[in-house]
């Protein structure tokens, strides 16, 4: 089904499939008690969107997009003085109950984890992405394309395209479930309060990584002590902090190299001088930048 909530009223297109479902909205205010009976897809195209659910508070700005399955429950809240556009999707169980049985079928060369049970239990991970960091978020932003040029048009959605939606969100979700796994914590409830402080420490580095930044600001930034992010984020990713800050700054590097001198990427991305970021190109490579662009 495909429905539009805006200034004009409410829409449906019943001749698609009840059960599966995505809204296009557009407004101003809203204060409503959400529960979830499916797995849902909250996507903002503009403003801004606040939920609250299980009790932590999510702020959605443009592209943003959060992910939560059937055991989330809390409200959501907007209140502009322009309308809020967003997309919500709603994907039935017996659409994700196929996907990943072939994701865990024995022919398949997926790892084993075991992620029928874990998307859906309660110990799957409600979480906040920015789409341009995502294998879904590409496909979000296929569908804003589509809904924003005639948001009123009939559109009809087949399983197909939930199939796609869900396979993009379980390649996404794989790295998520080893970190969930890594993570020494006897409670599933510490360990997902733990993966959201250290996303905010990894997105602190995605954001910042071109700044003068230093583990105590990453550590600050995710409310955790110096040495203990260190201990998790490294068991959580599999990479140290400092290591994942270097590993940023070097793709950056190699991506800026045809375009700009070596001096001012040095300076673009945090170093004092070129010597410092040379080091550390060729420590990294095991080639200097300057032989890099010959």
């Amino acid at each position: 089904m495909y429905i539009v909530v805006d200034e004009f009223g409410y829409k449906a297109n019943n001749q698609c499939d009840n059960e599966n479902i995505v809204m296009y909205s557009s407004i101003k205010n809203i204060d409503k008690h959400l529960v979830f009976n499916n797995f849902s897809i909250k996507y903002v195209i503009s403003g801004e969107e606040t939920y609250k659910i299980n009790g932590v508070d999510y702020l959605l700005k443009k592209n943003d997009y959060f992910l939560c399955n059937q055991f989330c429950e809390g409200k959501v809240i907007i209140n502009s003085p322009t309308n809020v556009k967003g997309i919500c999707i709603d994907i039935s169980p017996t659409i994700v109950a196929e996907v990943l049985a072939s994701y865990q079928a024995p022919d398949t060369n997926v790892p084993d984890l075991d992620l029928g049970n874990y998307f859906n239990s309660s110990n799957f991970m409600e979480q906040q992405f920015r789409s341009s960091n995502q294998n879904f978020g590409r496909n979000l932003i296929q569908l804003e394309n589509t809904l924003t040029k005639n948001p009123h048009d009939d559109y009809c959605f087949n399983n197909d395209f939930f199939y796609l939606l869900i396979e993009a969100i379980i390649a996404d979700y794989i790295p998520l479930v080893k970190q969930f796994q890594n993570l020494r914590s006897i409670k599933a409830s510490t360990k997902k309060d733990l993966l959201r402080k250290l996303s905010l420490g990894k997105s602190f580095i995605d954001e910042n990584f071109y700044s003068d930044i230093q583990i105590v600001d990453i550590a600050a930034s995710a409310h955790i002590s110096q040495y203990h992010f260190f201990r998790l984020f490294r068991n959580a990713y599999n990479i140290s902090p400092l290591q994942y800050l270097i590993k940023k700054r070097m793709e950056k590097a190699q991506e800026l190299l045809p375009k700009m001198p070596i001096n001012q990427i040095a300076l673009e991305l945090g170093y004092q001088d070129i010597f410092s970021f040379s080091k550390a190109y060729k420590k990294f490579y095991g080639i200097a930048p300057s032989k890099t662009i010959l």
